[in-house]
């Protein structure tokens, strides 16, 4: 069966009876068209089933309700609850997103920024690989950009973002409230501003409790899952002096380090407690079910939506407006990964406990 082809402008203009510029002018809003010959025009799209290029027409008319998402991974849970958020929010508002995946990689992020410049996107939603890259990215870019997650160093930009630091103070009184005072932070690299606020918190949270930050406790590696699996063997499995409790600063390298506790027969929480940032839907059915921190995907992309659409609203008169900065409450989720650590219950102690779940302050 031969593909039937496409409804072009010449043919609406030659049913309609009209100049390919009326019809042109018709679609685009522009000129003045008597309403007997714009109604000509619709009737001829109507039985045609013409959809005009929605590409071409932006050039033309300098909108294509077209903007374009770059996240470092699309398999993430929590970067992929803040794409379908944004990705509804676009759509219900008009918009359609180009998703970038970026691998965690500055150089393939540059990429895909260029390639989507190219496209003439009114807009762009960037969770940055790098933060201290990234304030040249917001420096240069031609259209609006919304960072979220991650956001630049040493620089005002609209962006929305989890309380990072404060979530993770949180995090941390609840495990001293227990009794832990040996508690190691596993991390990745400190370029992102997500992990230097997070472990802010925790060093602001261990410092106030008059308890020195070890140097071996905070452990770092380039990689997620794998990384974190091999931190877990350095803190626990090889120290002299193994940590009480280990908290980890994204999904991906929780699920390293519990990994690393079961396949080393580590019991969790009788040996080791372990909470972690972000609260994918694994967190409830892992074994043990995994104390973390809830970061409300939903609103993340819904407010850099609304952020961006201000921006693009506003155009070259933005400059004028102080940037926007959204920082949004997390949940702390108590479940079977924390407990009393073990020295506290030889001892008899009563830990000093109370219910943290629910929004941080």
């Amino acid at each position: 069966m031969a593909k039937q082809r496409m409804s072009t402008m010449q043919d609406v203009a030659r049913l309609a009876k009209v100049s390919t510029s009326t019809v042109s002018a018709v679609i685009n809003n522009k000129g003045i068209i008597s309403p007997a010959l714009t109604a000509r025009v619709r009737e001829a799209i109507k039985v045609l089933g013409y959809i005009p290029h929605q590409g071409a027409r932006g050039l033309r008319v300098g909108h294509n309700h077209i903007i374009g998402m770059v996240i470092p991974d699309v398999t993430n849970p929590f970067y992929a609850g803040v794409l379908r958020a944004v990705e509804r929010a676009a759509r219900n508002s008009g918009y359609d997103v180009v998703i970038c995946d970026s691998d965690d990689q500055i150089d393939i992020e540059r990429s895909h920024l260029s390639a989507l410049h190219a496209r003439r996107v009114e807009g762009i939603v960037l969770a940055p690989a790098d933060s201290y890259e990234a304030r040249a990215t917001a420096l240069r870019s031609p259209v609006p950009i919304v960072f979220v997650d991650s956001v630049p160093v040493s620089a005002k930009v609209n962006c929305v973002v989890t309380n990072n630091s404060e979530a993770s103070y949180e995090a941390i009184k609840y495990l001293l409230s227990l009794g832990h005072k040996k508690i190691a932070a596993i991390s990745r690299r400190p370029s992102q501003s997500t992990t230097i606020q997070r472990l802010e918190g925790y060093q602001r949270a261990m410092q106030e409790a008059s308890l020195s930050v070890r140097e071996e406790y905070i452990q770092a590696d380039e990689s997620e899952i794998e990384g974190a699996f091999r931190c877990v063997i350095r803190l626990v499995v090889k120290s002299p002096e193994p940590p009480t409790a280990i908290f980890t600063t994204n999904n991906r390298m929780s699920l390293g380090a519990l990994q690393a506790l079961t396949e080393f027969v580590i019991l969790c929480p009788e040996q080791v407690s372990m909470i972690g940032f972000d609260d994918p839907d694994w967190s409830v059915v892992s074994a043990p079910t995994l104390t973390s921190i809830e970061q409300p995907t939903h609103e993340i992309g819904k407010r850099a939506i609304e952020l961006l659409l201000r921006s693009i609203e506003l155009g070259g008169e933005e400059a004028g407006v102080e940037p926007e900065q959204v920082i949004l409450k997390s949940s702390l989720h108590i479940r079977e990964s924390t407990g009393t650590p073990r020295e506290v219950r030889a001892r008899g102690e009563k830990a000093v406990s109370g219910s943290m779940q629910g929004d941080n302050a």
